[in-house]
């Protein structure tokens, strides 16, 4: 991988939450990715439980904007810092977020590992 295939890797990443598309974005993970959403847990296993744990932002979030600059490549490995901000369908509220993706792709260009820190602000 290199920093060309890992920015074109988060644009699609954030053209999937904004647009609130699930399978846009399970369709970026390979069929046996490791997808930590917090580092306390244990991953989601597989594209079908990417897929629907992504069916949760149409429900919740919209009015979302997502901006990622590439901070390193090694090997197929890639670290991003990225920010985004949504609006909370539920009480209007405006959350900002800001954090560090860490994401691994196979050689066919999908997602073997995901882990994600971030931080939110309301």
């Amino acid at each position: 991988m290199n920093n060309s295939v890992f920015t074109k890797w988060l644009d699609h990443l954030g053209k999937a939450w904004v647009m609130r598309d699930p399978e846009k974005a399970a369709g970026l993970c390979a069929e046996n990715v490791l997808y930590y959403e917090d580092p306390f847990q244990d991953p989601l296993k597989g594209r079908a439980a990417v897929r629907k744990i992504w069916e949760e932002v149409p429900k919740t979030q919209k009015d979302i904007h997502f901006s990622s600059d590439v901070i390193a490549v090694a090997g197929q490995t890639g670290i991003a810092h990225w920010s985004a901000s949504y609006t909370k369908i539920s009480n209007g509220n405006r959350v900002a977020l800001d954090g560090i993706f860490f994401v691994t792709l196979d050689g066919k260009g999908l997602c073997k590992e995901f882990r994600m820190w971030w931080n939110s602000k309301i």
